[in-house]
């Protein structure tokens, strides 16, 4: 009797071992070197962010990166109140009164140094304004659309990276990807 009682408690022993080892693995995509959690996915990062930093101040947060700091010091320094995640990448943002800064890390958590114009966004309109684009339209329709935005694969033809992020007022983040003539290949929403 004792036997056939010990085999159900030591199998659903075994079962909850192994089913709190997958919710552990599943929960800890973040990398170790970051110091905080990805932010909820239910709120935009207007929201998450309690500290708003002026421009010259969101351009001391960049330079302090640029002195070869990384994403612990950089969370003493000034407290990360959002972090995203995009695929592979982690993305840092700091709220500012018109502007944003977004820092990109990989997923070691090394920062991934963009220049200073592809790092501190403008926030502009609202997601609507993006509504009229679609995939195959060029570059220029989204120049015109975002004439503030940086477009990094424009000013350095060598670079691989053909993406760009538009953030706007409403706390939307409208990614759009490019194929290797320049016309759009992807658009995507998320809240930033």
């Amino acid at each position: 009797m004792k036997t056939t009682f010990r085999k159900p408690v030591l199998l659903l022993l075994a079962l909850c071992i192994a089913l709190s080892a997958c919710l552990c693995a599943c929960n800890n995509n973040i990398p170790k070197s970051f110091p905080v959690e990805v932010s909820v996915s239910d709120r935009s990062a207007l929201e998450l962010c309690t500290t708003l930093y002026k421009d010259s101040e969101l351009e001391e947060i960049y330079a302090f990166m640029c002195e070869g700091n990384d994403v612990k010091k950089l969370n003493d320094s000034y407290p990360i109140e959002c972090l995203r995640q995009d695929e592979d990448e982690y993305r840092v943002l700091y709220g500012g009164n018109k502007r944003l800064l977004v820092l990109r890390f990989d997923a070691e958590g090394s920062w991934i140094k963009d220049d200073k114009l592809d790092s501190i966004y403008r926030v502009v309109d609202t997601r609507g304004k993006f509504d009229k684009l679609k995939v195959g339209d060029p570059v220029t329709k989204v120049q015109s659309t975002d004439p503030t935005c940086y477009f990094p694969f424009l000013v350095d033809k060598a670079s691989d990276r053909l993406v760009t992020y538009h953030y706007t007022e409403d706390g939307y983040c409208t990614k759009i990807q490019y194929d290797a003539d320049f016309n759009i290949s992807d658009i995507s929403y998320t809240l930033m």
